[in-house]
């Protein structure tokens, strides 16, 4: 449900929200979990029927967890056990998202008009909303906060609301990223990629997502739920729009010949030419960037929404303990502390998972596959591989040379933890469980406290997964006391 049409804006809310999509939707989600007032203004009228996006990570879900939608989300996807890189008949190499440690040992193949439907139905569980048929026209700094400028697309009546904080969320082409004036650097590959998803019978591989590594351009297939399937190609500039005759014939050429794949319906075609993009800073005094207003990159590897949750996540929790006084301003310097640095990696991880896939001369498409099947027979690599994947190995630093999870490292959902966007306790087995849970209890941030076997040291997780503070096991009761001190001289 949205908010009626021609409902008047709220003149003045602590955070506004520009962009009703799915990473618009998680950051309203957290806030509104966290209690945070915030305002989401959308120029769609409703979900888009169709988009890019259409695989869930392993550190999305746990996120997604996190705001309560992570298991009506797995419920209308389709779960699937790996990457597969195939050069035709043959398995180059898998990643085995089965084997990592998290409580969603997969990726989710889930159209993003689902993970919307099903992240605005939590959002009006919450009690909140979005303010569809929307547009901001300026936004304008005004300490300590902004103004924004809100044009009713139905009326056009021009509305301004004075926010503390402004949030886009509000794709490539961001309003807010323009008029605050951020510079958006990069470039676009000299490779265009088709986008089809479509109905067909076939028998080949399922339960992953394939990557066919053909002579003829790249072909990554993966299966939505029910009998749609959707397939990413790479293809020449001047390709016409694909019609059902040239999907059969990009499978044919470029898939397992052995699977005899028959197309019975197009659903959704377009062609697009890939963007890389970074944004000078993912914030500029009380306005921030996140998800596709921030970083662009090819699609290879279905990082973009994912990593555009996890913009989401850091900053909420972020802006929740600064809005109800329990950490200083300074805390959301942190933001683009941590994220710009991990995006500007990921590019780097992006371009070359492209350009390893965009390959088109025979004797480097002969080196590569070799190579990769190497590196296949390589359980380690694959490892890696997954997890870089599933973006669980990212980290923030500050912990090197210690004993992990580390400051920084993200710690893997352990029995006991807080449920929703809560601060956790985990203690080694000696720890002494009653004092600590004493100095919890005297905190004025709400802590969780369980004990875990599997710990070196005691640490104090983060709402959003990541370690803030760790301790030995002698001192874990000092924890809750020092993470007043943190929160409050970021």
């Amino acid at each position: 449900m949205s908010v009626g049409r021609g409902t008047r804006l709220p003149g003045r809310t602590d955070v506004l929200i520009v962009g009703g999509g799915p990473v618009g939707l998680a950051l309203a989600c957290a806030l509104r979990t966290a209690g945070v007032d915030h305002v989401v203004v959308e120029r769609r009228s409703a979900p888009a029927p169709y988009s890019r996006a259409a695989a869930l990570h392993a550190r999305t879900l746990e996120s997604l967890a996190a705001v309560g939608v992570a298991d009506d989300m797995v419920a209308r996807g389709r779960p699937g056990r790996a990457f597969a890189a195939r050069d035709g008949e043959q398995v180059l190499l898998t990643t085995p998202f089965d084997e990592l440690d998290t409580p969603f040992p997969f990726v989710l193949a889930i159209p993003q008009e689902t993970t919307e439907q099903v992240l605005e139905a939590r959002l009006n569980d919450l009690g909140g909303g979005v303010h569809r048929g929307h547009t901001v026209l300026d936004v304008r700094r005004q300490y300590p906060g902004s103004t924004v400028l809100v044009s009713d697309d139905d009326t056009g009546a021009v509305q301004a609301v004075q926010a503390r904080y402004v949030v886009g969320c509000d794709g490539i082409h961001s309003t807010v990223r323009e008029r605050v004036g951020i510079p958006f650097r990069g470039h676009d590959r000299p490779h265009n990629f088709a986008l089809i998803e479509f109905v067909m019978d076939w028998s080949g591989p399922e339960g992953e997502i394939s990557f066919f590594f053909s002579p003829e351009g790249l072909l990554a297939v993966s299966h939505l739920p029910g009998d749609r399937y959707r397939i990413v190609a790479l293809v020449d500039d001047d390709t016409p729009t694909p019609d059902l005759a040239a999907v059969q014939e990009m499978l044919d050429l470029r898939g397992p010949s052995a699977a005899g794949a028959k197309v019975r319906s197009l659903e959704m075609v377009s062609i697009w030419q890939v963007r890389h993009r970074l944004a000078d800073t993912f914030a500029d005094g009380p306005v921030f960037l996140v998800g596709d207003a921030a970083h662009v990159h090819s699609p290879v590897g279905a990082q973009g929404l994912n990593t555009g949750i996890q913009d989401a996540l850091n900053l909420a929790w972020k802006l929740a303990a600064v809005l109800d006084g329990t950490a200083s301003p300074g805390l959301l310097d942190t933001y683009d502390a941590e994220r710009r640095p991990m995006a500007e990696g990921l590019l780097a991880f992006t371009a070359q998972l492209h350009d390893v896939s965009t390959m088109s001369d025979p004797a480097s498409i002969h080196l590569r596959n070799s190579m990769l099947a190497t590196l296949g027979r390589l359980p380690e690599f694959s490892s890696y591989l997954a997890n870089r994947l599933a973006q669980l190995s990212v980290s923030y630093g500050g912990g090197a040379g210690t004993p992990k999870p580390a400051v920084g490292d993200r710690m893997p959902p352990r029995p006991g933890m807080s449920e929703g966007l809560g601060w956790s306790m985990l203690l080694p087995p000696d720890a002494d469980l009653d004092a600590a849970t004493r100095a919890a209890a005297d905190s004025p941030t709400a802590i969780s406290v369980a004990v875990s076997a599997d710990l070196p040291h005691a640490v104090l997780v983060r709402p959003d997964g990541h370690v803030a503070l760790t301790a030995p096991a002698a001192a874990a009761a000092d924890l809750p006391a020092r993470l007043r001190t943190w929160l409050n001289s970021r």
